[in-house]
């Protein structure tokens, strides 16, 4: 075990879901809404938060950060990196030490950068984080740990220590992974549904395209005979054969790339992190294609380059 922290919220959606309005200086209404969560000692290291402005929670100032948000002196937060167009900030640094809240004063202390702890279609809110000494008393509390080692021994070991602290109370705890796998089932049936109907489709493209080279090597035999006689070598007579085939499939690929990255765009829309649509995807997919159609017509074309000149003039 690394480090273990206690906070209302945890990866995987456990915990509370809890947001408020925060007044702005200046700006007349009850301001945007922010999620916030309670967190304890070393929330941010155990989830291994990117610090990008300011400071965190630390002991060396822990008197100053858990006061009681309420009416009066401000309490200290940290914001995280959506939050700060949010709350009109131009840019992280330019929060630091601002004091926002109304009549319930928050002190901007720290900018993190955001956090995915639901689904990867679950959009990042804007999040402040308060901090309490002892977090296990703030409504739902959520014990998190980091560790190095084998995941299931480690849930082993705390369902061990859970039963033998508190019998009475069921043990409800998993990995991160786990947690974070339930938003992704979807996605993997989709995904293994694709795969099928892909690899069906190639399968059924391959033998096309087989049968198409064996009628058109069939149907060439004579015109290979004389090429063959008037010097052309087996070589030759591969490239002529593979190069008829090649042109269809590239053109078949410049119409499926603008169709697929239409596609592609629409379904990655759908998520909050995705990643950019590359060129060198559809070159990588296109050369594929290029590979199973020269092995596919491969053997027809060694076949009737091979054929000798004299049968293949008599051929009928």
């Amino acid at each position: 075990m690394n480090d273990v922290t206690v906070g209302n919220s945890a990866v995987g959606g456990s915990g509370e879901n809890n947001s408020d309005n925060v007044p702005l200086p200046g700006v007349v209404g009850p301001g945007p809404s922010l999620r916030w969560v309670v967190v304890g000692p070393r929330f941010f290291d155990v989830y291994a938060s990117r610090l990008i402005a300011g400071r965190v929670f630390d002991d060396a100032h822990g008197a100053d950060d858990s006061k009681p948000l309420g009416k009066g002196a401000p309490i200290n937060i940290v914001i995280n990196r959506r939050a700060i167009p949010t709350l009109g900030f131009r840019s992280a640094q330019d929060a630091i030490g601002k004091t926002v809240g109304g009549d319930r004063p928050r002190t901007i202390i720290g900018v993190i950068d955001d956090m995915q702890f639901f689904g990867p279609r679950e959009p990042n809110s804007a999040t402040y984080y308060v901090y309490s000494r002892q977090p296990e008393k703030a409504g739902t509390a959520v014990a998190s740990i980091r560790y190095t080692g084998d995941p299931h021994a480690m849930v082993a070991a705390v369902r061990s220590i859970w039963q033998r602290m508190v019998p009475q109370v069921p043990f409800d705890g998993d990995t991160a992974d786990k947690w974070l796998g339930e938003f992704y089932e979807d996605d993997d049936r989709a995904t293994r549904l694709f795969a099928i109907g892909a690899g069906l489709a190639v399968l059924i493209g391959c033998v096309g395209l087989w049968g198409l080279a064996s009628f058109n090597t069939a149907r060439r035999i004579k015109e290979i005979g004389i090429r063959k006689t008037l010097g052309a070598s087996s070589a030759d007579i591969v490239r002529l054969l593979v190069g008829q085939f090649l042109r269809p499939v590239m053109i078949a690929n410049l119409v499926a790339w603008p169709l697929a990255f239409v596609a592609m765009r629409t379904w990655l829309a759908g998520f909050e992190d995705r990643i950019t649509l590359s060129p060198l995807y559809f070159i990588g997919a296109s050369v594929l294609a290029i590979v199973i159609a020269v092995l596919t017509v491969l053997a027809q074309s060694l076949r009737a380059s091979r054929a000798a000149p004299a049968w293949a003039l008599r051929h009928e």
